[in-house]
């Protein structure tokens, strides 16, 4: 027999329907349910928990799913950045790759307006706010990028992209910073938040691993073929 406690009360209110009465059962919170604020919070995180999961399981069967696909190394790093802002809702992201013998960074992939300008500029290591990621290897989150004096302007009025907000992380393969990634302007909330610092951070380790293994079978194919 059940627990009454553990089971919802009901009760029954009636309605016509076709000229017949049907009694309608109606489920009430039993009284001793914590209605409390704490116990609403908890209620709340929880389901952001799970929310969090989510997106994460969601964001890894992605990132695979890419090494079953037929592209170029160019395209399958465009797919990697779209994955990115599929994840984290913004207007527009690139992957600045690294280049360490001549300490700079180029645009490997870019989506969004004039994107497409970006290909011929270099970022110096240490230069700008992606430099900076790329030397320190820590995410950064900039809330007004227009207020923070490591934001190149000169490459924002190069491509006529004005940028709100950013926010940007390394992805490191085998202790060494492969690229940066880097989103503009969330949509939905006024800013980037430490929530998507922390989902982004995620990303890019998922990142690093799928990037090593492309790099690796690109190294097995091409030996095969010689």
């Amino acid at each position: 027999m059940k627990d009454p406690k553990s089971t919802l009360r009901s009760s029954e209110s009636t309605i016509q329907e076709g000229g017949l009465d049907i009694d309608v059962p109606r489920l009430e919170v039993p009284p001793e349910t914590d209605s409390s604020p704490e116990a609403q919070a908890s209620l709340l995180l929880e389901a952001d928990s799970l929310a969090t999961l989510s997106t994460r399981l969601t964001t890894a069967e992605m990132f695979i799913g890419l090494l079953t696909k037929n592209l170029s190394f160019q395209d399958f790093m465009r797919e990697v950045l779209l994955v990115h802002l599929k994840t984290v809702k913004c207007e527009a992201g690139s992957i600045l790759e690294a280049d360490h013998e001549r300490r700079a960074l180029f645009f490997r992939a870019t989506s969004g307006q004039s994107s497409d300008r970006l290909s011929n500029i270099l970022i110096p290591w240490g230069a700008g706010i992606v430099g900076h990621v790329a030397e320190s290897r820590r995410p950064i989150l900039v809330q007004d990028t227009m207020s923070d004096s490591r934001y190149l302007r000169s490459v924002s009025s190069a491509v006529g992209f004005e940028s709100r907000n950013l926010i940007a992380a390394p992805i490191v393969i085998r202790d060494r910073v492969f690229c940066v990634v880097e989103l503009f302007n969330r949509i939905g909330k006024p800013c980037f938040d430490e929530q998507d610092q922390d989902l982004l951070q995620h990303m890019t380790e998922l990142a690093a691993k799928i990037i090593e293994v492309r790099l690796m079978l690109n190294g097995t194919r091409k030996a095969e073929a010689a």
